[in-house]
């Protein structure tokens, strides 16, 4: 690849500044999200009974709520939080912790890029895909406990690129007790025949379970939204829609959680009851459905294809990334995400960006420009649109499923540069076993 032209370089990396400053910015005053939401935990009752009956805590589901959401991981990652006395001193102090993490993220991508065979002239590119990237930004600005599972997710990677294969099973077993989901990682662990790391991932995952049984109790959780976010997942068959006494409507069965007042649920299954709440003819478990058994069958045949062969290590190592990269894609967009939950997607986007690149694939930009564009929510910031369009882009965006179709363009380029791998064996000096 060539070097961008310095007027283009510089005016990406000025963006870059002034959209992760104005969003610093602005999360001095706003603070609260999902980990708001989240907070305090029960543990604090008795640890700090100050922060426990915090004025500013009292918009939170878990104020004076003997139970804990999501998973053990964020409690015991964060349990120092629990000696400040209120939300503002906690999100004062996350604030910069996150910046140095999304650095942090960015110069482990920035590694990776490196492994993949990205020179030097990729580098703005990959800061800006990274940091103009609205998920990265939404998670940031709120505090989401997802800017350090990307970092985690991203320093796995990293590792498995050096063929640390232990440290990063180590960090998805981390990263799998926060929502349970990346628990798909051991799949990937046993497909690929890493037994030593598949049981430092078991091991390490029974210490976390029960560390967090002593200090938490893990009755306490199971008796809030995780049983009914794990039953969903299973509803695959039927579905159907209601209307609740505010006649707003909402789904059932296959779109079970979902309603037309909430304006931050951005994943396949839901962006699917979108469409059919206003298109009858749409049949959402049938078009999910189909989707993912054209995914599994691709890349386990794809996976058992290249088992059959030693690959060079570039290749290798972009096998690898994007194994990860599916897996993760899989992950975030799915099951059940809020919009933020999208920030581990910089992964394999950026995986993408740098393959292309390297390559000088430069046709292929054209739909990963269209992926990231819909899925980055049209990269423009949103406050800007609204005051240049006149009303909130934001409803149309949520309303109309357009970030369905980024994800589903993701999701076709990552299993096509997957089963590419296989078509490239003797270009690439991948010599038969």
């Amino acid at each position: 690849m060539k070097p961008l032209p310095r007027p283009i370089a510089l005016l990406l990396i000025a963006l870059v500044i002034v959209r992760v400053a104005s969003v610093t910015w602005s999360a001095t005053t706003r603070t609260r999200g999902d980990f708001y939401a989240s907070m305090p935990g029960a543990y604090v009752e008795t640890v700090n009974p100050t922060l426990w009956n915090s004025p500013d805590m009292t918009g939170a589901w878990g104020y004076q709520n003997h139970t804990y959401f999501h998973g053990p991981i964020q409690y015991l990652t964060l349990y120092p939080l629990a000696y400040f006395d209120t939300f503002a001193q906690i999100a004062a102090f996350l604030l910069p912790v996150y910046l140095l993490l999304l650095i942090a993220t960015f110069w482990l991508l920035w590694r990776i890029a490196g492994k993949l065979g990205a020179t030097q002239p990729v580098f703005i590119p990959l800061l800006a895909s990274t940091f103009l990237f609205f998920p990265l930004l939404q998670a940031y600005l709120q505090r989401e406990f997802e800017v350090i599972l990307t970092f985690a997710f991203t320093a796995a990677l990293w590792a498995l690129l050096n063929d640390k294969r232990s440290r990063a099973a180590l960090l998805l077993a981390y990263a799998a007790w926060f929502k349970y989901i990346p628990l798909m990682f051991a799949g990937y662990l046993f497909l690929r025949k890493w037994w030593r790391e598949l049981g430092l991932f078991v091991a390490l995952s029974a210490v976390i379970l029960a560390v967090s049984h002593a200090l938490f109790d893990l009755s306490r959780f199971f008796n809030n939204n995780v049983p009914g976010h794990a039953a969903q997942v299973f509803q695959l068959w039927t579905f159907g829609f209601g209307r609740d006494a505010t006649n707003h409507l909402y789904g059932t069965g296959f779109c079970e959680g979902w309603f037309d007042n909430e304006s931050t649920l951005s994943n396949l299954r839901h962006g699917l009851c979108t469409m059919a709440a206003y298109n009858p003819w749409v049949n959402p478990p049938l078009i999910y459905d189909a989707i993912c058994v054209a995914v599994a069958g691709l890349y386990l045949w794809t996976h058992f294809q290249l088992e059959r062969h030693v690959l060079a290590p570039l290749q290798e190592a972009r096998r690898r990334a994007l194994e990860f990269s599916i897996i993760a894609t899989i992950c975030s967009c799915f099951f059940f995400s809020h919009y933020y939950y999208l920030i581990a997607l910089e992964i394999p986007y950026n995986v993408l960006l740098v393959l292309y690149l390297a390559d000088g694939r430069l046709r292929a930009l054209a739909p990963w420009a269209v992926s990231y564009f819909l899925v980055s929510a049209f990269v423009v910031p949103i406050t800007l649109l609204n005051r240049v369009l006149g009303y909130d882009v934001w409803e149309p965006y949520i309303w109309k499923g357009w970030f369905w179709y980024g994800e589903v363009l993701l999701v076709v380029m990552l299993m096509y540069e997957y089963w590419r791998l296989t078509t490239v064996r003797a270009a690439r000096g991948i010599a038969a076993r």
